[in-house]
């Protein structure tokens, strides 16, 4: 049955509302089985265990790492392990850091944005504020989409401080050592990550999944690689997962494909698939 949603995000990272409302818009939705995944992040994962056994929503303790390339998902990893938590910490200092610096670079170029604005506007955010966030509020202030003033800067060349972020296969190593299963997260968005010898890496390191789907289109999701994708995950004998990406009703006019939550569901089979490979029992 498709009531399983494994790709959501909470004010925590980039989402925009609390684990709690999220939990509560899932039960609306009738999803059972529900994947918090905010990146670089499990401070909400408590909450919406929490909230999930008040109103009967299986939560799924997860996360979604930013790599050097690309981003790797993880389900049901160990919320309390200190490896994953300091690993976290650390890297999300480092992205906040170069969004500070992005932000002064975007004011020089012009564009009405500040740190400090972001910084008192989402509080639940600090210590792990990414790109999204400017990009967001310079969306709000009349710039265009996320997506649009996203390609005019990189056009223009403005660019924050450069970080050393982990590699995808330092990140499947992480998340397995916290007990969790790692799926490589939309990666048809990548040339890079699909090639055969870098899968392969992925593969020897423990690799154990691979999203099929989470609402993306063209451009963002190319046929190609999407094909390329589906090869590789028969090839290796991979959980295929799929989810929305979700991070807010306002967003979802934003991104392009349907990134609304409970429309791209997997079968519930898809959790125990998961389970079942995760040392956290």
């Amino acid at each position: 049955m498709k009531n399983t949603e494994l790709h959501t995000h909470s004010y925590y990272s980039d989402g925009q509302i609390s684990p709690r409302q999220l939990v509560r818009l899932a039960k609306k939705r009738k999803i059972k089985n529900l994947a918090l995944t905010d990146h670089n992040s499990i401070k909400g994962v408590k909450e919406a265990i929490k909230e999930g056994k008040k109103i009967g929503v299986n939560i799924i303790p997860a996360v979604e790492v930013r790599c050097d390339k690309g981003e790797v998902l993880g389900y049901f990893v160990d919320i309390n392990d200190k490896v994953l938590i300091s690993q976290l910490k650390k890297d999300s200092k480092k992205v906040q850091d170069e969004v500070e610096d992005w932000c002064k670079k975007l004011k020089e170029k012009g564009y009405n944005i500040e740190f400090k604005e972001i910084w008192k506007k989402y509080p639940k955010a600090r210590g792990n504020i990414n790109r999204f966030y400017p990009l967001y509020e310079l969306s709000l202030k009349g710039y265009g989409t996320t997506r649009k003033i996203a390609k005019e800067s990189k056009n223009k060349k403005i660019k924050g401080g450069k970080i050393k972020k982990m590699s995808i296969s330092s990140v499947i190593r992480l998340i397995k050592s916290a007990g969790g299963v790692p799926v490589l997260a939309h990666p048809w968005i990548d040339d890079e990550v699909l090639k055969g010898k870098n899968f392969k890496k992925y593969i020897k390191v423990g690799l154990k999944g691979i999203e099929i789907n989470n609402g993306d289109r063209v451009p963002l999701r190319s046929v190609k690689n999407y094909k390329r994708m589906k090869n590789l995950a028969k090839r290796y004998k991979l959980i295929m997962t799929s989810g929305s990406d979700y991070h807010g009703e306002k967003l979802v006019k934003q991104m392009p494909g349907n990134h609304n939550l409970g429309v791209n569901n997997c079968d519930e089979k898809i959790v125990e698939e998961l389970r079942k490979l995760s040392t956290i029992k």
